[in-house]
């Protein structure tokens, strides 16, 4: 039986500095223990995204893509803060709607489940804990908290045009990042400054035309003309407007195709917009 087809597992459009160490296997190890298996577009993503120098920073402190919807950009970001809880990074993420930062949450919690953590509803300060975490459940104020030494911290939250003042963290999520606006930038850009190694990632699908965002379109627009520095970027895009209906173009578009996603899926998507 012939292998089914799968969508282009390389970024249309990329921009990714030189490098020649990565901890991205250790991140995608982490995740394939939890029993999930990370597909090859998004591991590719986890290595530049995870790049680090001769002196131990990130060669990415910014790091931007842009994927289709239900393609699970997602779990990407899930990867990256499944490495940081085990390295003692403490993480801000946000979103622009209350259930997408919640479910985030959720979604890293279930992760640390199927890689055999276990959740502890009240911390016993004379008690030892080995693979261990705590999971803070109030409704736009989540966090994570791995247990015991070096244990690192996710926060999720949604995002306002104060939010963040005066929190320091090392690395920064901006989900929805379509949605990004430049005030909510001006009171979040800062959370990282105090890090001695602190990276910041956005995550969105392509605007539409009612997309609110301009951070992202900025960030791509200058990351692809080579005016960024330390700055990456990836995105599965067409060149034009092109024919919805055309299927090469889908699986030119959506890495995830013949895994998460199938061809009647997506045209059963399609509409007057």
């Amino acid at each position: 039986m012939d292998e089914p087809r799968i969508g282009r597992q390389t970024p249309t459009r990329s921009v990714s500095i030189p490098y020649e160490n990565t901890c991205g296997q250790e991140a995608i190890d982490r995740y394939n223990s939890t029993g999930r298996t990370a597909q090859p577009w998004q591991e590719l993503l986890i290595y530049d995204i995870l790049a680090v120098n001769d002196d131990g920073l990130w060669v990415h402190s910014k790091f931007g893509y842009a994927v289709p919807r239900r393609n699970g950009k997602n779990e990407i970001v899930s990867i990256r803060e499944l490495y940081g809880l085990n390295h003692g990074e403490r993480m801000l993420h946000t979103a622009h709607r209350t259930t997408t930062s919640a479910a985030a949450a959720r979604r890293l919690a279930a992760l640390l489940d199927g890689a055999g953590y276990i959740e502890v509803t009240r911390v016993r300060k004379d008690e030892a804990y080995d693979k261990h975490y705590t999971f803070t459940k109030q409704l736009g104020l989540e966090c994570i908290t791995l247990l015991g030494e070096g244990g690192g911290s996710c926060s999720f939250r949604t995002r306002s045009s104060k939010g963040g003042l005066g929190e320091g963290f090392d690395l920064l999520v901006i989900d929805e990042a379509q949605e990004y606006q430049d005030s909510e930038e001006s009171a979040l850009k800062y959370v990282v400054s105090d890090s001695e190694n602190p990276q910041t990632i956005f995550l969105g699908t392509p605007p539409t035309p009612v997309s609110s965002g301009t951070v992202f379109v900025k960030l791509r627009k200058d990351t692809l003309e080579g005016k960024t520095q330390n700055t990456g970027w990836a995105e599965w895009s067409v060149e034009t407007m092109s024919d919805v209906r055309d299927k090469e173009l889908w699986y030119e578009a959506n890495p995830s195709m013949g895994t998460i996603l199938n061809e009647r899926k997506v045209s059963d998507e399609i509409g007057n917009d």
